[in-house]
């Protein structure tokens, strides 16, 4: 389904498995990163059915139940996400990205695309 936007619009992803940057920069075996980055995919794209092909600028707002990432740590995340949500995820789609980490009593990301 293609959506069109006024110029803003919230996505909302829940209990997606934490990663972290430095859990993939441990070499992690390909097959592993496989499975990991289909994971995501299922998740996101069962919790959302829009395609965004469009200009845009991305803010991901990440709060964790335990132990927050720090903001570059999520970044293993926004790309798994980005590659579910983006069908193209060139420059000329996603213009920026800003990542935010915070603590909360649940797991979930909040994800702002703004149309360029």
């Amino acid at each position: 389904m293609k959506i069109t936007l006024d110029k803003t619009k919230t996505i909302e992803l829940h209990d997606l498995p934490k990663v972290s940057l430095n859990e993939l920069f441990a070499r992690k075996h390909w097959r592993e990163r496989k499975k990991l980055n289909d994971t995501f995919a299922l998740l996101v794209r069962s919790q959302i059915k829009e395609i965004i092909d469009y200009p845009c600028d991305v803010e991901y707002e990440f709060w964790f139940k335990s132990r927050a990432l720090d903001c570059s740590n999520c970044t293993a995340m926004v790309k798994m996400i980005e590659d579910s949500i983006f069908p193209v995820d060139s420059n000329k789609i996603v213009r920026s990205i800003k990542i935010t980490s915070l603590k909360r009593n649940d797991d979930i990301v909040f994800i702002k695309i703004i149309r360029a």
